[in-house]
């Protein structure tokens, strides 16, 4: 994992291109990878009572959806059964669950819910932009996700000040993303990379897969404190954020591939082990990956401290739902090289290497050629002009998100 380094003033080296002094080199070193897992509010299995995971995550939409009433205060944690633990609570906003259903919640709603609720960190709102929509659509939605932010900083100041309020970036670069840099660094100590799942998904066409990583190595070069990813931390992604230096990253994977009747086992991929009919995806296990899946079954009864048999993971959603859970954390917690099966992330694995070595105007350069732009094409006014002028950055993004 990388690492931030402070350097003597005398190493300190001026980024005309992002127009601050870089305080920082990186420094190769392994380091821990932390878990986030992703929840609804009163599913089972709960693998955190039962694994050493460092946090848990749920969303503004479902805490609407249940009843605000029911988990004020640390209500929510005694749902969870992580109150008195040191297990951590993150809430997301929910902006992609509300947008998929037609629904914007604004900051008014979804600050009433972080003021209400006891949590560690919470994630602010933001608006994904689509990887197909154009310059015009992606601009206005980062805007509007930088004037969510620069709004819930104001209505919730005790979480800015201990650097629990998260903003999100997005895949963006030239003025875009410098406008996301500039309102973001004054005030958080953690950001958020948001919207990668598509492009992982290879839904952004060619290149798809490397404009995402390219961001995440750019993040990680630019961005000072800690970075999380979100939605990322699936079995296959995990360890190419670690390769980059990616500090914490959050799925509901686990649950989502045992509700599909998949097991997750590491070299070998993902399996259908359940009695469903096989709809998509990998077939079942055949009888030489027998060995390797009877070994990681072992070794997550040792650790959950529960029998786990071949049939139960067959029969039972939440076995399989435990065992990819502890087979997410083995991945997590074990080195930063990539054991999958799949060649194309293992050729993403090895141009990470070759990538992380390059300077922040390079990496951007890259992805700006991937993302068909110039910089001077994306419809935000320079920093420099809005500095210059009495006109708040806070005004600013509200200009360029309705032009």
């Amino acid at each position: 994992m990388f690492i931030l380094d402070i350097l003597s003033h005398s190493d300190n080296t001026f980024s005309p291109r992002y127009g601050f002094v870089l305080l920082y080199k990186w420094r190769n070193t392994m380091g821990a990878f932390k878990l986030i897992l992703g929840t609804p509010l009163q599913a089972i299995p709960r693998p955190w009572l039962l694994l050493p995971i460092e946090g848990v995550m749920v969303n503004a939409y479902e805490i609407l959806s249940y009843g605000l009433s029911k988990v004020r205060g640390r209500n929510l944690r005694r749902i969870l059964g992580i109150d008195n633990t040191d297990i951590e609570l993150w809430i997301d906003s929910g902006g992609y669950q509300f947008l998929s259903r037609g629904l914007n919640p604004g900051v008014d709603k979804i600050a009433k819910v972080y003021r209400e609720v006891d949590a560690d960190y919470y994630i602010s709102l933001d608006y994904p932009p689509g990887p197909r929509d154009d310059e015009k659509i992606r601009a206005m939605k980062i805007a509007k996700t930088v004037s969510s932010f620069m709004s819930m900083k104001n209505m919730l100041r005790g979480l800015i000040e201990e650097g629990r309020l998260i903003p999100v970036f997005h895949l963006s670069v030239g003025e875009s993303l410098r406008i996301q840099l500039r309102v973001y660094e004054s005030h958080s100590i953690t950001a958020a990379v948001g919207g990668l799942i598509p492009h992982f998904m290879q839904l952004s066409g060619k290149g798809s897969r490397l404009k995402a990583v390219l961001f995440l190595l750019l993040m990680r070069k630019i961005w000072r404190g800690k970075l999380h990813a979100l939605g990322l931390a699936s079995a296959a992604i995990i360890p190419l954020l670690k390769s980059i230096g990616i500090d914490s990253g959050d799925t509901q994977s686990w649950r989502h591939k045992a509700a599909y009747g998949k097991i997750i086992i590491p070299t070998i991929g993902e399996r259908h082990i359940s009695s469903r009919r096989v709809k998509f995806g990998p077939s079942t296990l055949r009888e030489e990956e027998y060995p390797l899946y009877r070994e990681y079954l072992n070794k997550a009864s040792r650790i959950l401290r529960k029998q786990l048999s071949h049939e139960d993971l067959v029969n039972s959603f939440e076995a399989r739902a435990l065992f990819n859970s502890y087979i997410l954390l083995e991945v997590a917690s074990n080195g930063a090289r990539y054991r999958g099966p799949s060649r194309a992330f293992m050729r993403l694995f090895e141009r990470i290497q070759e990538l992380k070595n390059r300077d922040p105007g390079s990496l951007e350069e890259e992805l700006a050629r991937l993302l068909e732009l110039r910089e001077e094409a994306v419809e935000y006014r320079s920093v420099r002009n809005a500095e210059r002028s009495t006109v708040s950055v806070g005004t600013m993004v509200t200009e360029a998100s309705v032009a």
